[in-house]
């Protein structure tokens, strides 16, 4: 049986749900943070599409090693190593956002947006992955886009209606 074209449904699902609420979620943050008392209705919002992120990437990992996927784009040996890391180092900093995050409400005994955002040790260590993951989310974002100009397949497989 040969791979298909497109990737299929539940993995564009997963992966379009995760990026939309993960680009939802940088400037909840960064708003939050920046309030003083901080907001406790912004910190429910960005522990709640946290938690759906969690879980969503928990299952995407699944759905993914458990269905077919598209043939790898032709590319270079360098390219296709670049490719790999950065979606496992993603996937990594995603595991480990979840649990910076979780380990802040634990830190703050609960839900208290004031205690959460006084706590510095997982609250500066979930700041800092938060960086990373960003620098990464760029790096995956202008592959697509370096590829869609040189090829003009890497859009379509994920079935979004542009290029070739």
């Amino acid at each position: 049986m040969s791979a298909p074209a497109v990737y299929n449904r539940g993995s564009v699902t997963f992966h379009w749900g995760t990026a939309l609420a993960i680009i939802a979620m940088w400037p909840i943050g960064k708003i939050m943070v920046g309030t003083s008392p901080p907001s406790a209705a912004l910190y429910a919002i960005h522990v709640g599409l946290g938690l759906v992120v969690a879980g969503a990437t928990l299952a995407r990992v699944v759905w993914v090693i458990r269905t077919d996927r598209p043939e790898h784009l032709e590319m270079p040996r360098w390219e296709r190593v670049l490719f790999a890391v950065n979606h496992y180092v993603l996937y990594g900093l995603l595991a480990l956002l979840s649990i910076s995050g979780i380990a802040m409400l634990l830190a703050a005994g609960g839900f208290d947006a004031e205690a959460l955002a006084k706590n510095d040790g997982p609250s500066d260590q979930h700041r800092v992955l938060s960086i990373v993951f960003l620098l990464m989310f760029v790096m995956h974002v202008a592959g697509v886009v370096y590829y869609q100009v040189r090829k003009g397949r890497t859009l379509r497989r994920m079935r979004v209606p542009i290029g070739s």
